[in-house]
């Protein structure tokens, strides 16, 4: 297992950790979550120099798209009554 690969594996385990925490927060609970954890993730990049601004807006768009297809898959009509 590579070191990058431990790294997401030690990260899942926490946001699991963290569901089993607030399982209170119910039907709020991942996007409570989500939310928490991507404002967290923001302050970490930036309180420090190393990472740069433009990386991490673009890496933010990237996974914007990854959302989109793990919610809907390749599917061409799942916006055809939606729109964002």
């Amino acid at each position: 297992m590579s070191r990058y690969d431990e790294l997401e594996q030690r990260v899942t385990d926490l946001t699991q950790r963290l569901a089993t925490e607030f399982k209170d927060l119910d039907k709020e609970l991942r996007w409570s979550i989500t939310r928490a954890l991507i404002h967290r993730a923001v302050h970490f990049a930036t309180e420090r120099p190393g990472v740069e601004f433009c990386s991490l807006a673009t890496y933010l768009g990237e996974m914007v798209g990854h959302a989109h297809k793990l919610a809907h898959g390749d599917n061409a009509t799942a916006h055809q009554d939606l729109k964002h």
